[in-house]
């Protein structure tokens, strides 16, 4: 999701406001994630991740976050592929007709099957990927167009950019949804590589960035990667930024999709969830057709770019960064793992059980509209609840302890 145009707008912000001291608050970010993926416990079974709070409190904590996030992010990054199709591409193309398109488009491919959609999210993100290493590349040997300003920074460096850059690095942990022996064995190195690979490439292109455009005009605009991009190779570069904008909307987009889909699928297996057809683990046809009409729904009523989906979304980043931390209670709790005694691993996890909703709570006192956040965070915390009482009573029954344990060894811990 690093690749997502929210991200490289947020990123390009950073960039301009920090100057090269953004690499500050990127590496710190890359270090938490990295040390998430160090101790984190994956691949249980998700109505079990996280608090012990029974049925409900599990229930709860995984549809808090990621349904809220899938819809918000589909109908901001989709709209946003519309204009830059429309701007870049073919003028004479509506936007929201572009967007539903593309929409339609990760319906099918999700309609085709887990590998289909798998080989689709590889194709999109390595093209994401090579765009920008090619902007890099041709930002090394052109000279500036512009005379730059003598300051490299606009701003200070604070907590809040700390919680920014952590924002950005979301999305290598849904690799626990991804149903493969390969991935199975090898997600830690698999995580690692994504988070690696990532921030070098929005690290080089950033500070590319800063070569050819201003700082302050870096941090002023809302589209600093395109700005930046034509600053470096002219309308070629527009382009080449349009197909990196359009193809990491729908890498972002389908790779929530197959998790929140997935995960619901899972969540059916163990009792949080109904039984029904639709919920299917190979075919999940029914959470993916509801996030997708949500979706559709949004852009139809005219709410993509409006306040109210922008804080939305942040709403469910920052309760899915903080989700993260507290994944870390119940290990250390019961000491489970093998490793249970060793004292780097507990420290690790204290770290992030209090790091991480800590920067959440940073960054809804510093938001630019604290109060209407606040209110998104209470309004996504009502309809999880919802959600998740009305999956239990659908299911027809509460896992009992019984349950938990055959679902927990039947899953697996990487610890």
């Amino acid at each position: 999701m690093v690749f997502s145009p929210e991200a490289l707008a947020m990123l390009g912000n950073m960039a301009g406001r920090y100057g090269i001291l953004f690499l500050i608050p990127l590496a710190g970010a890359w270090l938490l994630h990295g040390l998430n993926i160090a101790v984190g416990p994956w691949f249980q079974a998700p109505p079990q991740r996280g608090l012990s709070l029974g049925a409900l409190g599990a229930t709860l904590r995984s549809l808090i976050a990621l349904p809220a996030v899938a819809v918000c992010l589909a109908t901001a990054t989709l709209v946003t592929s519309g204009y830059v199709f429309n701007e870049v591409f073919v003028y004479w193309f509506p936007n929201f007709g572009f967007a539903a398109f593309l929409l339609f488009v990760l319906l099918v491919v999700n309609l085709a099957g887990p590998r289909t959609a798998a080989v689709v999210q590889a194709l999109l993100t390595t093209t994401a990927l090579s765009g920008l290493l090619v902007l890099v590349l041709a930002g090394l040997v052109a000279q500036p167009a512009e005379t730059l300003e003598a300051s490299t920074a606009t701003g200070r460096l604070d907590m809040r950019s700390l919680g920014l850059a952590a924002l950005a690095f979301l999305g290598y942990d849904l690799i626990r949804y991804i149903d493969a022996d390969i991935v199975r064995r090898r997600a830690r190195n698999i995580m690692l590589a994504a988070i690696a690979i990532g921030g070098l490439i929005v690290w080089a292109w950033n500070t590319t960035a800063l070569a050819h455009v201003s700082p302050s005009r870096l941090a002023e605009t809302g589209i600093p990667h395109v700005l930046a991009a034509k600053a470096i190779m002219g309308q070629s570069g527009r382009i080449i930024m349009g197909i990196v904008v359009i193809a990491g909307s729908l890498a972002a987009t389908n790779l929530l999709l197959q998790a929140v889909t997935r995960m619901m699928a899972g969540m059916a297996q163990t009792g949080s969830m109904p039984t029904w057809p639709g919920f299917a683990p190979a075919r999940p046809w029914l959470p993916l057709f509801a996030l997708i009409g949500m979706s559709g729904l949004l852009m139809a009523l005219g709410f993509a770019g409006s306040d109210w989906l922008d804080i939305t979304l942040r709403a469910g980043l920052i309760l899915w960064l903080a989700g993260i931390g507290l994944e870390h209670l119940s290990p250390l709790v019961s000491g489970r793992g093998r490793n249970r005694d060793k004292t780097a691993r507990f420290l690790g996890r204290l770290a992030l059980l209090l790091g991480m909703p800590t920067l959440g709570i940073v960054l809804i006192m510093t938001d630019p509209n604290p109060g209407m956040l606040v209110r998104a965070l209470f309004a996504l915390a009502a309809v999880a609840t919802l959600l998740a009482m009305f999956g239990l009573v659908a299911a027809g029954r509460r896992p009992t302890r019984r349950h938990l344990k055959a679902s927990h060894s039947k899953e697996g811990v990487l610890q």
